[in-house]
């Protein structure tokens, strides 16, 4: 796993991430046995998500994280794709959503892993999968997280 750009601050510094990161997936089944499963974190501001988000997804917006899955199979194992975290967006929203900026990049980074993994939330049924997902995710490896009531962003 491999981590880039702005330096994080809280409790969650890049051995945590990475730890927290890969029990995420193997709460998903990710690695399957015998597999490695690689992926690369980026930790940016809004202006760089932004530049990245008008370039693959013609919204020339800032927004909290974006996944690029990619499924690349070779002898060393399976790369997931990439995941892009605003922690300027991160630290700003947080508040909103009732958590700090620690907990909520926990979040915005589980959200960011499901989609790398396959779950989407464009339709309802698939929406509730993928909230009741992070929900798991965040209750078994945020201890005394703030989601025993259920997330609160889409």
């Amino acid at each position: 796993m491999h981590l880039q750009g702005a330096a994080v601050s809280g409790g969650l510094q890049p051995p945590g991430i990475k730890r927290f990161a890969r029990d995420v997936l193997r709460g998903e089944g990710i690695p399957a046995r015998g597999t490695a499963a690689a992926l690369t974190i980026v930790f940016t501001d809004d202006v760089g998500i932004r530049a990245l988000n008008a370039r693959f997804r013609d919204r020339d917006r800032a927004t909290d994280v974006l996944s690029f899955p990619l499924h690349e199979d070779d002898e060393a194992g399976v790369y997931l794709g990439d995941v892009v975290i605003s922690l300027e967006r991160a630290e700003n929203q947080a508040p909103r959503f009732g958590n700090d900026p620690e907990a909520e990049l926990a979040r915005l980074l589980v959200h960011g892993l499901l989609h790398l993994i396959g779950y989407d939330h464009h339709n309802p049924v698939d929406g509730r999968r993928m909230k009741a997902a992070e929900r798991r995710a965040l209750l078994e490896f945020v201890p005394g997280s703030l989601w025993d009531a259920g997330p609160r962003h889409a």
